[in-house]
């Protein structure tokens, strides 16, 4: 092998050609690759030569053209302006052809094959070949390689093994070695491995002894500029220092460039460090980090000048001249940053002698002048350059104005700069510059009339060009108006007109542009191109009708806001080469400018009243965020303000539609990708992070705090921004927490915030947070002392807009600061004149600055606060007096404010929020009126009553003594005298402006028309009314005496007495009729407004109006005040059982909604949430009232006798009632006998004292027997009926006889209507009490009156008890509840048990099935007494609980998430256990089960031992009274709720037990049968029980008899 080939290298030496060779060198190699050469170093060497001579010989007649072809470079591309390349780039069409490709891929082989037993030589037998030899394969395979076009990868590992070949080698000569490492370096670098490559470079630059000739000067340079790329590649400068290195790499490249006269070397340093340092030139910090570099890159670059090459001088090309002139520009800019004028106008005058382009001498002249202005020196000489260049010569003036000091130079260095502008085509420039002028007037706080000047000037200029289908000119036009409205400020006629002028062009401009979108539109296209909510449809085909394009666009405010740009129109603007008419980037310049100015627009037209008019607007700002802007969250933001403002105005069907865009906010998919792009670009993420913060703020406008807290967080992941961003973050996550109810973590937010100098805006917004979280703390006195601290700091001496704004926020804060006060009573050392006068003060800077509605809210807490503190009855007159006095004055503002907006917004079919304040404003001026009528009314009956009664003599003698009244009294009835026929004309001229108004505001109209008409009718019949107020007295009294005939002695009367008696009484009844009415009316409109204070008011009026003539009507208008009431309270408590979840309980954002409304006020919401809510939430449902109370009496079983209790809401009057006896409706089973039982209604005057007494002693007693239970359990001891609890007995039977006597006035009166039962109806009929919060607090179920009756229960209202009827009806719960064959499979889930035999239903009960019972005992194991007693129930009547499912014990209780499991799929369901089941399931939990198919629920606990005492301890458990409990259960949809009325022991729990499964499977009762049983005390054994720890049967049955059971809810469920 070696004598061949020692012959081929002489054939080759002497000029032969390697392809002759070919035919030998070929098998020769196949030989020695069989030969396994890795194992002999010698052969290895012999396989490397060959190969190479192979490669050559397969393509030696292409060899010379390809080398020619090849591209050597391995540098990243410079474009000839400097500019980076873009990476790798991609590849031309290859250098060979189709044919040649084949022999190169072959060579390719045989080098490849070769190169792989190299490295296993090396890696496996540690033997290495000589560099030289493998070097040569390397080349030749690179170069094959670069022929052909493929990538040679980074896995191929070429530089990094001849790098670690070459590690090991001893250089004799250096300069081959700085050569070899340079190539090194190169190689690397074009395969990216940038560590190697500068791991190469420094070894070259390490070298010593090398000659210092030219050739390693070029060398030299050529390493410095490859570490300089690898250093600066981006992976690896993530940090100051790596980059910082690399910069002076480059600048050491161009150091021995000079030296070796490689002039392209120095460039190519030069434009790699101009692109890299290209993003720190945007920084003043970094400017001044690379000055000292670039000072010695220009003198490299002045070196270069001069120098000879090829004996001609170097010429630099026009980009790098370009990249010279940028660096002079930079150290221009660093002199002007650090503030050194004298020395940057010494430079920029070295720096013009050296350039010689006028361009680039433009650069620098431009930081000449402004370096003059910054030192005063005169200026006329440097323009003069520019006098042909009037764009030009305008930005220089512009540029003075912005760096001269001095106000004067400024203003005429900006006019200057506008003047400039002269030729027609520089227009719009010139509006430009005008609008910054404004600005900087605007800013230095100049008069009015001069900024208003300014852009009156720049109007003029627009209207001047000659095309007024124009866009551009409408958007300038909109722009300048919008800026003079708000110079002139709100409360100004002035900015009222050029407001509307304003909103004109912004309408005008968005149906022009959707009028020229819909005509280039393709006629296919023009149905789809504007879609609207509210597409028409034939009646018959059911097809889409066809619009033409006039009735497309909107025209209307409900059209405008159901209208939704389709995508088909946004691409017609887009893409499409429209007029001038149309919205595109060509005719909108500053499109985010256009966007806030609009935005600016609506929200002073929400503020003035004038919401309607900002659909367009908002239309036009959806074109602009999702085309011109192109940033998705910002269409959003747009999306969501019309669904708020549709709300605003109760336009539901439209809120409905944008709704569906609530589930775009937040951090959504698009959200993300825009923060990527965002941050890529790193410009535009602060724009993204206000968008986000904008949306925010809507959704929690709209209470979608869920979704908002969303929106915070992707604004916070758009990074801290600036000092001013990172406090409005926390200022914003505070407002939230706020809203959340999480009081500490607002605290801790606010106190995040530095107390630095901030912007009066946000100072002010930082204020309102503070005091309302302060408020909500219940830190009163420390709001109102903030707030009043915030006003001293904001009050200050400024002018021009400055001024103006800090108006409104002084006026803001001054209100909010007197409403505080006169709402918290935090007086202080202020007098109530010195309050009245602070608030009437705030109410005149509201007004002032226009912002009337706001005006209105403190005028109303003025008056509230003025009727509220009185002591006596002649200082309420007072009161009264102010306070109609201070809304007589509001309500001429409002008819004023009424006036311009009607005179705007022509449509009367939206119930704008501004004019609903003020209408509400006008009603508590009636209302008050109303007030003082009803009291004088009052007065005048009883003294009519009285004088009747009197000699002429005393009552001339009375007359005599009131003028010696006080001054207020006297006029207080002088007023009162006239006023019912004023307030009723008011009353009438409101309701002809309410045509379109929100239901509480209509409900309230009515209701207020209805009391004067009824106030009417009392002044009329005097008698009559005192005979009423006289029966409430005598039933009060408890007398039973008839009504008293006080015409009894009247003397025949005349004809003509006798004709005005007729008159007076059709009169009368003519008022009482209208009165009905308009109650009637109220109350309709209220109840389907979910209005419910109002509709409860209507409905107590209509009983006070009814209930002596028509006890039916006025029962069922009881029936409806009850369930009205009896709706907000469970509201309240639903509210409250949510609010007090832990902060991590996620809930859906309906129920949010849901949380976040009031309970007394109307509560409207997206139809979308409404759905969620009916769908998933049961309390909704049960917080509906019926708008038809007479129809639920129809559906009750014709076996209950529905008896009403309730207070009205004073407390001064109790109400009871027996209402009509049901009709059975769709009961199930047989109906019993019906018994003829006519309604009656009674109304009595109650001494609210009286029932808190009576409540405080319920109270008390349950706390001490309670307290007695957990001490005796505490120290092990039994309830054995000590003398101590002897005491509480006594108590318990005084507070039931204390009962008895608080209602005796109505239960006497009431028990006429009761029917007589017999021993045969005893057990059908059924006892409803229907009762107040307060009434049910008492054991009601204990009085005489009800003792003869089998089934006493209790129910919150006819309301609720209807609901939990039909509940069952429409679940199809008419048998056994489910179908017969799940039953089936219910039952068969346990082997060998047989279901229970078929048991009859008594007439008029409802089944519950008995095979799907579920129960719950002793699930802590820590009472034996009561886990026994169920086992020992569960097996005595085994033949009914075979099929039970529950858990006895520790070793069965469900885990915690299983209790939704556990409560919810049982149609009955017992749980006996210790403490309360509040202790167990979280209340917040309990009113978020679905339990609708639970029809009975019973309750066996409250009883204590030792161990549950302080497992409660530990835990902190919830405790809820057992009325709130059941009200808890009630929303989740509990059919029946039975518990302990009073705390009770485990042992009597026990008792309870067997009690209570006695009746309920052994005799089949109902369980109001069963709950009426055991509260008589006839239900316990006489025996001795076998479980330990219960007592004998006669002390077992004293307790029993001391305890209550109390049934909520359907009593006729029977187990079957």
């Amino acid at each position: 092998m070696t004598c061949m080939w020692n012959v081929v290298v002489q054939f080759v030496t002497v000029g032969g050609d390697e392809s002759k060779l070919l035919q030998h060198v070929e098998p020769t190699l196949q030989i020695l690759q069989n030969m396994d050469s890795k194992r002999d170093l010698r052969m290895c060497e012999l396989q490397v030569r060959y190969s190479c001579l192979a490669a050559k010989g397969i393509v030696n007649l292409w060899l010379l053209k390809s080398s020619q072809q090849t591209s050597a470079s391995v540098l990243p591309a410079v474009s000839a302006g400097g500019k980076k390349g873009k990476g790798k780039g991609k590849l031309t069409e290859s250098a060979v052809n189709v044919d040649e490709a084949n022999d190169y891929k072959r060579a390719l082989v045989w080098l490849e094959q070769t190169r792989d037993t190299v490295v296993e030589c090396y890696t496996v037998e540690e033997k290495l070949i000589s560099v030289r030899i493998y070097s040569e394969l390397l080349h030749i395979w690179v170069q094959y390689k670069t022929l052909l076009h493929q990538t040679i990868g980074k896995d191929f590992g070429v530089a990094m093994e001849v790098a670690s070949l070459m590690e090991q080698c001893s250089w004799e000569e250096k300069d081959f070695e700085l050569q070899v490492w340079t190539c090194l370096g190169g190689l690397a670098a074009k395969q990216e491995d940038y560590s190697l490559s500068e791991k190469c470079c420094r070894t070259a630059i390490d070298v010593k002894g090398y000659k210092k000739t030219r050739r390693t000067s070029t060398l030299l340079a050529e390493a410095w500029y490859l570490l300089g790329s690898a250093l600066l590649a981006d992976s690896i400068t993530d940090s100051w220092p790596m980059l910082n290195t690399g910069l002076d790499a480059l600048l050491n490249c161009t150091r021995y460039g000079i030296e070796s006269d490689g002039h392209h070397l120095v460039i190519r340093a030069v434009r790699r460090f101009w692109n890299e340092v290209q993003p720190l030139l945007t920084s003043v910090d970094g400017r001044s980090s690379v000055s000292t570099q670039i000072t010695h890159l220009l003198k490299s670059i002045s070196s270069l000048r001069g120098r000879k090459l090829n004996g001609s001088e170097v010429s630099l090309e026009e980009s790098d001249l370009d990249t010279h002139a940028g660096f002079l520009a930079v150290l221009l800019q660093l002199q002007a940053d650090r503030g050194n004028w004298q020395q940057c106008l010494q430079e920029a005058d070295d720096a013009a002698k050296y350039l010689t382009k006028p361009s680039h001498r433009l650069i620098v002249h431009r930081y000449r002048i402004l370096a003059c202005a910054k030192l005063g020196k005169l200026l006329s000489m440097d323009f003069v350059k520019y006098i042909n260049d009037e764009k030009e010569l305008s930005a220089l003036w512009k540029m003075v104005a912005i760096a001269t000091s001095d106000k004067l130079w400024q203003f005429n260095a900006l006019q200057k700069a506008v003047s400039a502008l002269r030729a027609p085509t520089s227009c719009w420039l010139k509006v430009d510059y005008i609008f910054d002028l404004v600005d900087w007037l605007q800013a230095e706080g100049f008069p009015v009339n001069t900024i208003t000047q300014q852009l009156q000037w720049a109007i003029s200029i627009v209207i001047d060009v000659q095309d007024e289908t124009c866009s551009r000119q409408l958007d300038y036009l909109m722009r300048a108006n919008a800026l003079i409205a708000s110079v002139h400020g709100f409360g100004t006629d002035q900015h009222r007109q050029h407001l509307l002028l304003a909103v004109g062009f912004a309408t005008k401009l968005i149906k022009m542009s959707l009028k020229a979108a819909t005509m280039t539109a393709p006629e296919n296209m023009r149905v789809k191109a504007v879609k609207s909510t509210t597409v028409p449809h034939d009646s018959k085909s059911g097809a889409i009708l066809q619009k033409k394009i006039s009735e497309a666009i909107p025209s209307t405010t409900i059209e405008w806001a159901e209208f939704a740009i389709s995508d088909d129109v946004l691409d017609v603007l887009d893409n499409s080469v429209l007029e001038s008419s149309a919205i595109s980037l060509e005719t909108i310049l500053n499109p985010r400018l256009s966007f806030d100015v609009l935005s600016s627009l609506i929200d002073s037209l929400q503020d003035v009243g004038l919401t309607p008019l900002c659909f367009p607007l908002l239309t036009l700002q959806q074109v602009l965020a999702s085309r011109l802007i192109g940033l998705k969250p910002l269409s959003v933001f747009v999306s969501l303000k019309i669904l708020k403002i549709c709300q605003d105005l109760h336009l539901l069907k439209a809120a409905d539609y944008w709704s569906e865009y609530v589930k775009l906010a937040g951090l959504t998919a698009d959200t993300t990708a825009s923060i990527k792009v965002a941050a890529a670009t790193k410009h535009s993420l602060p724009e993204l992070q206000e968008v986000m913060l904008m949306q925010m703020d809507v959704l929690t406008e709209l209470n979608y705090y869920p979704m908002a807290r969303q929106c915070l967080e992707a604004a916070a992941s758009c990074g801290s921004g600036t000092t001013l961003m990172q406090e409005r973050l926390l200022l914003k996550r505070a407002r939230l927490a706020l809203l959340e109810g999480i009081i500490p973590d607002a605290f801790g937010y606010l106190n995040a915030i530095p107390k630095t100098k901030k912007s009066k805006k946000f100072f002010a917004e930082y204020i309102t947070v503070y005091a309302d979280t302060l408020l909500a703390a219940g830190e009163c006195s420390q709001a109102a002392r903030a707030i009043a601290d915030g006003i001293k700091a904001l009050v200050a001496k400024h002018s021009g807009m400055e001024a103006q704004q800090l108006d409104i926020l002084i006026a803001t804060l001054s209100a909010k600061h007197a409403c505080v006060i006169a709402q918290t009573a935090q007086h202080g050392d202020l007098t109530r004149t010195e309050i009245s006068s602070l608030l009437h003060e705030s109410t005149a800077r509201l007004v002032k600055v226009g912002h009337v509605s706001n005006a209105f809210d403190v005028t109303r807490i003025h008056a509230k606060y003025l009727l509220h503190y009185r002591s006596n009855e002649t200082s309420m007159h007072q009161a009264q007096l102010e306070a109609r006095c201070l809304l007589e004055a509001a309500c001429e503002v409002a008819d004023g404010f009424l006036q311009e907006v009607f005179s705007v917004v022509k449509s009367n079919d939206v119930q704008i929020p501004a004019v609903l304040k003020a209408m509400q404003i006008k009603l508590d001026h009636c209302s008050l009126s109303l007030e003082m009528l009803e009291m004088w009314t009052k007065n005048f009956v009883k003294q009519s009553v009285e004088k009747s009664k009197k000699d002429l003599v005393q009552v001339i003698l009375e007359e005599y003594t009131e003028r010696e009244k006080p001054e207020s009294v006297i006029e207080w009835n002088c007023l009162c005298r006239t006023l019912g026929d004023a307030t009723l004309c008011n009353l009438l001229n409101i309701e002809k402006q309410m045509k379109h108004c929100t239901p509480a505001l209509k409900s309230r109209l009515y209701l207020l028309l209805g009391k004067c008409k009824r106030l009417a009718y009392m002044k009329e019949t005097p008698q009559e009314e005192s005979s009423r107020a006289t029966r409430a007295v005598q039933y009060s009294t408890g007398s039973q005496s008839e009504d008293l005939d006080c015409g009894s002695n009247a003397h025949k009367v005349p004809s003509m007495e006798k004709f005005k008696m007729v008159k007076q009484f059709i009169i009368s009844q003519q008022l009482l009729i209208d009165a009905s009415n308009h109650l009637q009316e109220a109350c309709s409109i209220a109840l389907d407004g979910k209005c419910l204070e109002i509709a409860a008011i209507a409905a107590l009026d209509l009983f006070d109006l009814h209930y002596n003539y028509d006890e039916k009507l006025a029962g069922i208008y009881l029936a409806l005040y009850q369930s009205c009431q009896a709706s907000r309270v469970l509201y309240d408590t639903l509210q409250g059982s949510m609010k007090n979840a832990p902060t991590t309980t996620l809930l859906s954002t309906a129920m949010q909604v849901l949380l976040n409304t009031s309970s007394s006020g109307e509560r409207t919401m997206p139809k979308l949430y409404s759905d969620e809510l009916e769908q998933k939430h049961h309390a909704f449902r049960v917080l509906e009232v019926s708008s038809q109370p007479s129809l639920l009496l129809r559906d009750l079983p014709s076996n209950f006798t529905v008896i009403i209790l309730q207070h009205s809401a004073d407390r001064s009057y109790l109400y009871g009632g027996v209402l009509e006896k049901p009709s059975g409706g769709k009961a199930v089973g047989k109906q019993p006998a019906e018994t003829s039982t006519q309604p009656i209604m009674c109304k009595v005057e109650t001494d609210a004292k009286r029932l808190e007494a009576l409540l405080s002693h319920a109270r008390q007693l349950t706390e001490q027997l309670d307290k007695y239970l957990q001490q005796s359990a505490y120290h092990g001891q039994t309830f054995v009926m000590p003398d101590e609890i002897s005491s509480l007995l006594l108590e318990y039977n005084e507070l039931i006889n204390a009962t008895d006597t608080y209602l005796q006035p109505v239960i006497s009166r009431l028990s006429k209507a009761l029917p007589s039962v017999d021993a045969e109806q005893r057990e059908e009929e059924c006892v409803v009490l229907l009762a107040d919060g307060y009434l049910l607090e008492l054991p009601l179920e204990k009085l005489q009156a009800f003792d003869v009756y089998s089934s006493v229960s209790r129910d919150f209202s006819l309301q609720v008890l209807h609901h939990r009827l039909m509940s069952m009806r429409k679940d199809g719960r008419k048998g056994s509840g489910r179908s017969e064959s799940q039953n089936k499979k219910k039952v068969d889930k346990k082997a060998g048990t047989k279901s229970a035999p078929g048991r009859a239903v008594a007439a008029g009960c409802l089944p519950v099935p008995l095979a799907d019972v579920g129960y719950l005992a002793d699930m802590h194991a820590e009472c034996p007494t009561i886990a026994d007693a169920m086992r020992t129930t569960l097996n005595h009547y085994h033949q009914y609980t075979a099929n039970w499912e529950g858990f006895i014990g520790i070793a069965e209780r469900p885990a915690a998430g299983a209790w939704e499991a556990v409560l919810a799929d049982r149609k009955a369901f017992f749980y006996c256990g210790l403490e309360g089941l509040a202790a167990e399931v979280a209340p917040f939990k309990i009113t978020q089960l679905a339990l609708k198919e639970c029809l009975l629920m019973i309750l066996l606990d409250q009883g204590h031992t030792r161990e549950s005492l302080l497992r409660t301890s530990r835990s902190h458990a919830s405790s809820v009274d057992t009325v709130t409990l059941a009200r808890m259960l009630t929303i989740a949809g509990v059919g029946c709720v039975t518990l302990n009325y009073l705390p009770a022991s485990p042992a009597q729990n026990a008792t309870h037990i067997q009690a209570l499964m006695t009746e309920l499977l052994e005799n089949c009762r109902s369980a109001g049968q069963a709950t009426q049983q055991l509260n008589l005390g006839m239900l316990v054994p006489d025996q001795t029980p076998d479980s330990p720890g219960q007592q004998g049967s006669g002390t077992a049955y004293r307790a029993s008899a001391c305890a209550a059971f109390i049934c909520y809810g359907l009593p006729n469920l029977v187990l079957s």
